[in-house]
């Protein structure tokens, strides 16, 4: 009788431990398919020669630093989301910013209403220049109020030189963990 009460409790801890796991809301996070569920416009390509986890990631490389050059995904946010953890490994190779300060590689992530209207201000998770060896960035945010989507963004922004990135995640956060935000 005692051992089956203990296997119940065993089996009950293992349960909770999976329950309390977030899921990453992003599809095809470590561009393990290629760059299917992300918007291109051919600015980005999967390379396996250089990546941080599984067998590729997404290099963007631009050699001429006129605009805005990269990849997103938008994402709905699951219902009563205050807040979420956002994070993806980032590298650099040469990369040279425009004139402006905020010009650079970028990680970015912007909440949307329901009309896929930007609410409140962008937050950015990642702005790099230079060589940078592959590096986590990793950010926790609030939701703001009338968010019901997000779009994670990757991109050289008026900016010239490479910028690999893998492994993108955004995880919704518990409210324990946004009351400290």
């Amino acid at each position: 009788m005692k051992i089956n009460t203990l296997l119940c409790v065993a089996l009950l801890l293992l349960l909770a431990g999976k329950a309390s796991a977030q899921k990453n809301l992003v599809t095809n996070p470590g561009f393990e398919d290629e760059l299917n569920d992300w918007n291109n416009g051919n600015s980005a390509k999967v390379t396996p020669w250089d990546y941080k986890g599984g067998k590729n990631s997404c290099a963007i490389i631009v050699t001429n630093a006129t605009g805005w050059v990269g990849i997103d995904q938008t994402i709905r946010l699951p219902k009563n989301t205050l807040g979420v953890e956002v994070s993806a490994w980032v590298k650099t190779n040469n990369v040279v910013r425009g004139k402006d300060e905020w010009m650079g590689a970028i990680y970015n992530l912007e909440f949307l209403d329901r009309a896929d209207k930007k609410v409140g201000e962008g937050v950015s998770v990642a702005h790099l220049t230079g060589d940078n060896d592959w590096q986590l960035a990793i950010k926790q945010v609030k939701v703001p109020a009338g968010a019901v989507s997000f779009k994670v963004m990757v991109a050289m922004s008026y900016a010239s030189g490479t910028m690999l990135v893998d492994d993108v995640t955004v995880k919704v956060l518990n409210a324990e963990a946004v009351a400290k935000l």
